[in-house]
């Protein structure tokens, strides 16, 4: 351990410190034979002392060890984050899981049984015209052109990084700004939930020319503040989000017809600056449940925006 300049305690501790090579494994190798040079090794972040006079078997036999354990502990590492990237693709892009697995503080924040308000944007998103199409095909035709359905869906949320919270039926709830933050929340699920009327319509004329069935996309979307967490029992747990503002978010899309993305005040308040702003038609005040007052909504047409 006596070095020129450095002594090995002191490059042990910097290979330790450092993020790129801390899992190196080391071996102090000294004549020095006392147990507080020991303990001094170990602090530094040694994996095995050595005292002189060396006996070589024993050294390499120590060195595989050592390697066999290296080699174990990144094989759980990568186990461990296989296992969060399959739990997070299920909820967000995979641009956020990479960013949650680049960053594991925000799995802690996203998983643990953590509830937080925080302000965010819902986008409900519904089949038009579902119970009639149900009515009309086999089981496992309705089956099918559900999941066609939702595929569609959760690729464009993905695609401005939403993130996934329930599908119920035919209607899909999707966050933004949640559970991460994102300031530009309200402008991706505008754009996004354009993208998914752009998109339906060449998925609804599939399905008019293959099962002669007529359906079509309403969206409603909501800004405010939300809770998110998860929810539920002992044996069956639930990540979502819950408040006044998903409540809201779901009476929207109740009043979008085929083709309609419904808006509320708050939405049209941080999106005005958008160019699409400009298509947007003020709808006359609607009564909803759990409103005392009337509320001003707002009405956005794919036959609109896209002309």
């Amino acid at each position: 351990m006596m070095m020129p300049g450095m002594d090995g305690f002191e490059v042990c501790q910097r290979i330790k410190d450092n993020e790129t090579s801390m899992h190196i494994p080391v071996v102090l190798v000294t004549a020095l034979d006392g147990q507080n040079d020991r303990i001094k090794g170990i602090q530094a972040g040694a994996d095995e002392f050595l005292s002189k006079p060396i006996n070589r078997e024993e050294m390499l036999a120590r060195v595989r060890s050592l390697l066999r354990y290296q080699r174990a502990r990144a094989q759980l590492e990568e186990a461990q984050k296989e296992h969060l990237k399959s739990m997070f693709k299920r909820y967000v892009s995979p641009k956020l899981v990479d960013e949650i697995l680049e960053h594991p503080e925000k799995a802690e924040i996203a998983l643990v049984d953590q509830q937080s308000r925080q302000e965010s944007v819902i986008l409900f998103a519904d089949l038009r015209g579902f119970t009639a199409m149900s009515e009309m095909l086999q089981p496992r035709e309705v089956v099918a052109l559900l999941n066609e359905f939702f595929t569609m869906l959760t690729e464009v949320g993905y695609r401005h990084d939403g993130t996934i919270f329930n599908m119920a039926g035919d209607c899909l709830l999707i966050g933004f700004g949640v559970p991460f933050y994102q300031e530009d929340a309200p402008e991706r699920a505008v754009i996004a939930a354009t993208e998914m009327q752009r998109e339906f319509v060449r998925l609804g004329k599939d399905w008019q020319q293959q099962h002669n069935v007529k359906v079509g996309l309403g969206i409603g979307i909501n800004k405010g503040e939300i809770i998110v967490g998860n929810v539920g029992s002992p044996t069956y747990m639930n990540y979502t989000v819950i408040g006044d503002t998903v409540n809201v978010a779901s009476r929207l899309v109740n009043l979008a017809g085929r083709g309609e993305i419904i808006l509320s005040a708050s939405m049209l308040e941080v999106i005005k600056e958008m160019d699409i702003a400009s298509k947007i038609k003020p709808l006359s005040p609607v009564m909803l449940k759990g409103k005392s007052q009337p509320q001003q909504v707002y009405k956005l047409s794919y036959t609109t925006y896209s002309s």
